[in-house]
């Protein structure tokens, strides 16, 4: 096989890669397929440095993918791909030590990922790298189903996202991971619908939890879900998320990379979501 050289992707046509990483992806345990704007947009919310993510070429064809995003002294590696006929000729480690070298460039003291837990050959990988585990993250899936009569003491009100947003910081003692982040969530408030749990025995309007997403009556899908750390964090879960699947019955539940721990975790057991897959979250320091 004839020796890939590293790109920047900045320096290739961008209709192109996306192309390739959709080839890349197209065999991946979740099949991803993007189109040049939704490509654009992601780029944009995640902070995703195109100078500093790369393109592997083979000649003119571009063979793998890696993006590399920058928040201050933070990096989150993700988009790391290779098409098929090209894996396991090193590759992957090429584009990975050159993505870990622009980040020493641009003065970050870590970086984060995400790998599937399935995914061993990428997980050995990033562990010879230097990467460490640092926790689950689950993709949780819920069928329709007949919800019981239980009721909970609390209010659920619509409010703008964006509003909602503002309580991030307080509200999340176990932080998101960085697509689920304050950053990413905000540049897409005004695409999502937002609902405030407000205990009425509080009787001051306190915001106990919120959550933001989308929810009809084919799909609830949160992108983000949070308790107040000092409410009763179980029921104000669950009775938010009680009120969607009772106002669409019929829909079906979806919610990504919620964290082991995540004090919401216990209402989305109680309601029969079941981890579809987990994604191990990685963290390297740079040194």
């Amino acid at each position: 096989m004839t020796p890939v050289t590293l790109h920047a992707i900045s320096q290739v046509d961008f209709e192109t890669f996306t192309t390739a990483f959709n080839l890349a992806y197209s065999d991946y345990y979740v099949s991803i397929s993007m189109s040049v704007p939704t490509f654009r947009a992601l780029i944009a919310r995640d902070d995703l440095n195109l100078d500093a993510s790369v393109a592997a070429l083979d000649g003119n064809q571009i063979v793998g993918t890696g993006l590399l995003g920058i928040r201050g002294q933070q990096g989150w590696i993700g988009g790391m791909g290779v098409i098929p006929d090209r894996r396991r000729q090193g590759i992957g480690r090429q584009m990975m030590h050159y993505l870990l070298d622009r980040a020493r460039e641009h003065g970050l003291t870590q970086v984060n990922l995400e790998v599937i837990e399935a995914n061993t050959g990428a997980y050995a990988l990033y562990r010879q790298l230097g990467f460490e585990d640092i926790r689950f993250l689950h993709c949780l899936d819920r069928d329709p189903a007949q919800l019981g009569d239980e009721m909970l003491p609390y209010q659920i009100e619509l409010h703008p996202a964006g509003q909602l947003l503002a309580y991030y910081p307080d509200y999340h003692p176990i932080p998101n991971c960085w697509q689920r982040s304050g950053p990413s969530l905000m540049a897409l408030a005004h695409h999502l619908h937002g609902w405030a749990v407000l205990d009425p025995a509080m009787g001051d309007g306190t915001i106990a939890g919120y959550a933001v997403g989308v929810a009809n009556e084919y799909d609830v899908r949160l992108l983000d879900f949070a308790v107040n750390p000092t409410t009763d964090q179980r029921n104000v879960a669950l009775a938010l998320l009680m009120h969607l699947h009772r106002q669409f019955p019929a829909a079906h539940g979806t919610s990504y990379n919620i964290a082991a721990g995540d004090p919401v975790m216990p209402a989305y057991d109680r309601l029969g979501y079941i981890t579809t897959f987990r994604q191990i979250e990685m963290q390297l320091f740079i040194r």
